[in-house]
């Protein structure tokens, strides 16, 4: 948590006769990360594969193509397969099921060729009704040269002064003209070219028999018939899916292992008779691994952990120490999150527990309304039972905890569906006079609680709840988001002065890194001292701030530097979109309970200013504006304190410490996690 599993680089090296028992307790184990070899020792060559690898490469190869008939997809996984199952019945799922399903879907392909071969020649006869002649007038001619299409104009005229002896035959439809000229083989290119000066365009006549429309008649009844032999075959192909699913994703779960451990010595260092495995390992599982291999061998291997300068020296030379990130159960969804930007580099932190702390948050104060958390809530959990994929369950995870953050907000801000709205009825109001009072003393910032919580405050002013639409709660949420961003980006300027002392590199974390933190932090202070008038804060503010500025051209940039200066301001600012996106998801609620219940049920009602005086067609037709509009606005609401807090934490933190040496890799081990195979 916080920083990647230390990890120790290790050499696997024994006798080729026990390569195949240290490959299954490797893949067994899941421990090591294999270094491929790149052939560059003189003594070594690549190794090759062992065992069946080559059937069992064949036989992936013939079930996927089977699997992409029947569209079958990965998914979460609703029954579990031993392995002796799987090769009593793959022998007759690769052959007989699959040379079924093959032949079924090839047929149906066949079949939509043969149709859309049948719908084109019907579209091309189409046009050809308007000309008086049989289909079979077209085609079959030796010394005559046939013309069929549109033309623009007439082309009789045209025709026969350059081919005397000649038929044409004309006829109008859908706006086009349609002619069939003859003329004897000889003038074809005179009689082409006149044809071009009228804007012909051919049109192909497909060689049938017989009138158009008797033709055209076949033709659909073809396609017809060929749909009617297509359906029972797409539901052959449908059960048949159902049926074997399951069973072939857990056949290529089997393959692909099977394959994986075959295929392995390609990534391994030979000779004649011995072979070499480099890799790392997470350091706490070294004796682990070494006593399961030397056991597996037979004690016929050698495990031996390389020396962290050794493998410092590897490192230097461009070899990458792969990063495993973790993190306890709660926090691992957002390691969704890290991912999409970038794997932690091994000495960078991992900023998972970062997010799980922050992103909840942030996205509670914007969205904050318990009735939309309520909602976001039972649609999560509707969803997390649908969508049971590793990535949606993450993904469904960090917005249903999100949520509950929103309905935490949503009490402190006495929002349900809107400020103010349905949270004033069940928990009750401040008298009128009391109101009137806080707004005249300029201290109103919501209208407080009555009833078992009693009314909530501080020196004398009631800010709970808090209504988001007030001056003093807008000025004190300002003040609010800009100090989060002073703590989240303090946050990330540390690990990022920690992170560059990790690689040594002094300067950049005293003279670039800790600059920024100093700068944002007293920057903050500063208009805190100004806003409380507190002078003293002010002069230490500014002092830091130029000690900060003349820091930072010390640092690698030099002068330069000094261009980053308005970002940090500007960081901190791109802070207030927590207030700002709230406050318009506040005012589209605020805005869809007036106009429900203060302009169209009055409205409709003529005018009736007492709500036991609105018809039932006025309540039904607010009720449905009412649902449309806050239905949009939870809509949004998912969406922007989703995406906005993510942009604060890759933009405003990240760049303050991560990745900034180009990410790193992630810890991939040798083995396979069974799905649908059981252990």
């Amino acid at each position: 948590m916080l920083r990647p599993v230390k990890m120790s680089r290790v050499v696997v090296a024994g006798s080729k006769n026990v390569i195949a028992p240290v490959v299954e307790k490797l893949h067994e184990l899941r421990l090591l990360h294999i270094v491929n070899y790149n052939g560059s020792q003189p003594s070594f060559e690549m190794g090759k594969p062992i065992g069946k690898a080559k059937e069992y490469s064949e036989d992936l190869i013939k079930l996927r193509s089977v699997t992409r008939y029947l569209d079958i997809k990965n998914k979460a996984p609703e029954k579990t397969y031993a392995e002796s199952q799987i090769l009593s019945e793959m022998d007759n799922l690769l052959n007989n099921v699959g040379a079924d399903i093959t032949a079924t879907f090839e047929r149906i392909t066949a079949i939509d060729a043969e149709v859309k071969t049948k719908q084109d020649q019907a579209k091309a006869l189409t046009p050809l009704a308007v000309l008086p002649l049989p289909l079979d007038a077209y085609y079959g001619y030796d010394s005559l040269a046939t013309f069929v299409g549109t033309a623009a104009s007439a082309v009789d005229a045209d025709v026969a002064r350059v081919s005397p002896v000649n038929e044409i035959y004309s006829g109008s439809a859908k706006n086009a003209t349609f002619v069939a000229v003859f003329v004897p083989i000889e003038k074809a290119g005179d009689v082409s070219a006149v044809l071009s000066e009228h804007g012909f365009s051919e049109t192909s006549v497909p060689k049938l028999e017989g009138n158009v429309d008797s033709a055209i008649a076949t033709l659909e009844g073809s396609v017809k018939s060929l749909e009617g032999e297509k359906a029972p075959l797409q539901k052959k192909l449908t059960d048949m899916k159902k049926q074997y699913e399951d069973l072939m994703l857990a056949t290529d779960e089997y393959l692909s292992m099977q394959t994986q451990k075959t295929e392995a010595p390609l990534r391994f260092a030979e000779t004649a008779n011995a072979f070499v495995i480099d890799g790392w390992v997470p350091t706490d599982e070294f004796s682990r691994l070494k006593s399961e291999l030397e056991s597996a061998a037979g004690g016929k291997v050698d495990v031996q952990l390389i020396d962290d300068k050794e493998a410092e020296d590897l490192v230097e030379k461009g070899e990458d120490v792969p990063t495993k990130i973790d993190n306890p159960s709660l926090v691992k969804p957002y390691e969704l999150v890290t991912r999409l930007f970038a794997i932690p580099e091994y000495k960078e932190f991992d900023p998972s527990l970062l997010i799980f702390i922050f992103f909840p948050i942030m996205f509670g104060m914007i969205l904050g309304d318990i009735g939309y958390g309520v909602m976001s809530l039972l649609v999560l959990l509707m969803l997390k039972k649908k969508f049971r994929t590793d990535g949606w369950q993450q993904l469904i995870n960090i917005v249903m905890i999100a949520s509950v953050w929103s309905i935490i907000f949503g009490i402190f801000f006495g929002e349900i569906f809107g400020p103010l709205g349905l949270w004033g009825r069940i928990m009750g109001h401040m008298s009128e006079h009391e109101l009137e009072a806080a707004k005249h003393a300029g201290l109103y910032f919501g209208e407080g609680v009555f009833g078992s919580l009693g009314r909530i405050g501080f020196w004398g002013i009631d800010i709970f709840p808090m209504d988001r639409l007030a001056t003093n709660a807008v000025l004190l949420l300002i003040g609010t988001s800009i100090f989060i961003g002073v703590i989240h980006c303090s946050v990330g300027s540390i690990f990022g002065i920690m992170t560059e002392l990790n690689y040594g590199e002094k300067k950049h974390a005293y003279f670039e890194r800790l600059p920024v933190m100093l700068f944002q932090v007293f920057f903050a202070i500063t208009l805190l001292g100004l806003v409380m008038g507190q002078m003293m804060m002010v002069y230490i503010g500014a002092i830091v701030i130029v000690v900060s500025i003349v820091m930072n051209v010390m640092g690698p940039e030099g002068a330069m530097g000094l261009a980053h200066v308005p970002s940090y301001v500007s960081n901190l600012i791109s802070y207030l979109r927590l207030l700002a996106i709230g406050l318009a998801s506040v005012g589209l609620a605020y805005a869809a309970n007036q106009l429900a219940f203060y302009v169209i049920m009055p409205m409709l009602s003529g005018g009736a200013t007492n709500s036991a005086e609105f018809s039932i067609p006025a309540i039904i037709v607010g009720i449905l504006v009412l649902f449309a509009v806050h239905f949009i606005n939870f809509l949004l609401g998912i969406l922007s304190p989703f995406m906005h807090p993510l942009r604060l934490h890759y933009v405003e933190m990240f760049t303050k410490f991560y990745s900034a040496h180009g990410g790193g890799v992630e810890y991939s081990p040798f083995g396979h996690v069974r799905k649908f195979l059981k252990a």
